[in-house]
């Protein structure tokens, strides 16, 4: 955007105090053109002054896992009599076989499948029990293991 003081002096023709004023506005919007065209470039929005944040990165791929397990009901106890009060399982794991030390309480005997969510990259170990309405509790399954990467 250039400045051509020509088209402003043809237009002072209605006094000296109207063109003293338009020159002084003109000169104001007549600054350093490559500083405007940067700025402009710099800032698409046209305000004078902002510049947009930046746009921040991507979020970092996840780096967790999951695990399902699966078991078979239970029918009878350790003893072989009908089993008639399951009231749900226990899921023991963790990344030492001989201490699975977290634990997830599963309070519904209906349900056969639990997924493990927001594992980190390790390699994991899993034990089932059941868990009668007397808060009994099974021996340990045996130990499942399945690689998180």
């Amino acid at each position: 955007m250039g400045c051509d003081m020509r088209e402003y002096q043809a237009r002072g023709s209605f006094g000296r105090v109207i063109v003293v004023a338009l020159l002084a506005v003109m000169l104001a919007g007549c600054g350093d053109d490559d500083k405007s065209e940067s700025q402009a470039a710099a800032n698409p929005s046209g305000n004078p002054g902002t510049v947009p944040p930046p746009i921040p990165p991507p979020p970092p791929p996840s780096s967790t896992g999951t695990a399902t397990l699966e078991w078979i009901p239970p029918v009878t106890t350790t003893n072989g009599a009908t089993l008639t009060n399951l009231a749900g399982y226990r899921i023991y794991y963790g990344t030492d076989v001989t201490k699975l030390v977290q634990r997830i309480d599963v309070t519904n005997a209906g349900v056969a499948t639990y997924v493990i969510e927001g594992l980190a990259p390790a390699t994991y170990y899993f034990a089932v029990t059941a868990v009668d309405a007397r808060g009994a509790e099974s021996p340990r399954s045996n130990a499942g293991r399945k690689e998180i990467s």
